[in-house]
């Protein structure tokens, strides 16, 4: 079996064959992409040392692969009135189907992730609130009326540490996985 990528090799994953192969300069313009989506093709092919149309049909290839899903911007939504987080974790009913349960919590308009995981619980739902009342409404009144919902657990967000940073410190990962893989 292939490796899918330095990304996989670093948690040991392994694959039948890989899904995009990424050289050094795609690595270079996802990373600068990662810091400022906002800049023009020109604008990264100076900083990534291509010309261009090079970088051009580069991030065609990257949106046709999926590679880019969208380009997005941050939005801080304590400035806009809904700076509390509340994450509520979720325990279904037995035999409920769980795609009932997603689509239900997705039409709250609140509702910002949704993780399915294992353990204890069988969803984890992070909610953007405004403030008390706000949240007593949506965990008292609107989660628990959901079909299959058969107990919930509320952690409110005493704040946030947001890793911006996470592309450009995965993408330091991927070279310097890169330049050790080369070395040997």
């Amino acid at each position: 079996m292939k490796k899918r990528s330095p990304f996989s090799a670093y948690v040991g994953a392994t694959f039948d064959e890989p899904e995009v192969d990424l050289d050094s300069k795609d690595i270079a313009l996802l990373r600068e992409l990662a810091v400022d989506s906002r800049q023009s093709q020109r604008a990264l092919s100076r900083k990534v040392g291509m010309s261009p149309p090079a970088v051009a049909e580069r991030l065609a290839r990257f949106e046709r692969t999926g590679v880019i899903k969208q380009y997005s911007v941050a939005i801080d939504w304590s400035r806009l009135g809904l700076g509390v987080v509340a994450v509520v974790n979720l325990t279904l009913r037995p035999g409920q189907s769980r795609q009932e349960v997603l689509d239900a919590l997705s039409e709250i308009v609140e509702l910002e992730q949704l993780t399915i995981v294992t353990g204890r619980f069988d969803l984890i739902a992070r909610f953007r609130i405004s403030d008390q009342t706000h949240l007593r409404e949506l965990i008292l009144d609107r989660v628990p009326a959901l079909p299959g919902i058969l107990r919930t657990e509320t952690l409110l967000g005493l704040g946030t540490v947001d890793t911006d940073d996470f592309a450009s410190r995965i993408f330091e990962t991927f070279i310097d996985e890169g330049a050790v893989a080369a070395a040997n």
